[in-house]
């Protein structure tokens, strides 16, 4: 996650406010440094900054620039949101996702299997996973947008490494319940192939054959705060 400086959060915030994460926006240097009570110069240079770290995306609409946050824009206003809603409230919340089991790409063995990702699950978790994830798919835009919410949690840190022929990225962890009580991990991957409507998940259950699941079956997911 990008660590900006305060100005330039700010920038953020007011692209937010002027609708600018759901649609491109007219707006100058000129309108923005009137907004933030800045020189027109260093509004100028804060949204280069912006656009060089790929916060927002810029392009011509006549002899002005039309703006729009990019996703990761967008999630680090989240994030930031997020945090401060939490510290001010002094307390987090469960979130509980309902979702249907989905057979995945099959890669998850493979990669839960890799001795530099499976000694920090052993460590961070407290368990040894099964090989494999546990994949459920979201049917809902509410779903979706907590899981967004969720992404903006710290979580578990699972670092990226190299074994010699090739670099893997990193993830977080979530510690969660699958159905109020087999624990388990929703993983937030770096570099995944799969956006918010779906969940991958790890645990030391083998829920299709521990337990019967199937593909279809519908689970809870309960993220305590």
């Amino acid at each position: 996650m990008e660590k900006l400086s305060p100005v330039l959060m700010s920038e953020l915030f007011e692209l937010v406010k002027l609708k600018a994460h759901l649609k491109f926006v007219n707006v100058s240097s000129e309108d923005l440094a009137s907004k933030m009570g800045q020189s027109q110069q260093a509004a100028s240079q804060h949204l280069q900054k912006l656009e060089k770290l790929g916060l927002i995306e810029r392009k011509r609409a006549g002899l002005r620039f039309a703006i729009k946050l990019t996703p990761k824009g967008y999630d680090l206003v989240r994030s930031h949101y997020s945090q401060l809603k939490a510290a001010v409230e002094e307390k987090g919340r469960d979130i509980v996702f309902k979702g249907r089991v989905f057979r995945g790409l099959g890669e998850g063995a493979y990669y839960i299997g890799l001795e530099g990702y499976l000694q920090q699950f052993v460590k961070v978790l407290g368990f040894d996973p099964y090989p494999g994830t546990f994949n459920v798919k979201l049917e809902s835009p509410i779903q979706m947008e907590q899981k967004r919410e969720l992404r903006s949690r710290e979580g578990l840190r699972i670092q990226g490494f190299e074994n010699g022929t090739r670099t893997y990225g990193g993830a977080r962890c979530y510690r969660s319940l699958v159905n109020g009580k087999y624990p388990a991990a929703i993983l937030v991957i770096d570099r995944t192939h799969y956006d918010d409507s779906v969940m991958e998940i790890i645990s030391p259950v083998n829920f299709r054959k521990d337990l019967g699941i199937k593909e279809g079956d519908e689970v809870t997911v309960t993220v305590s705060a």
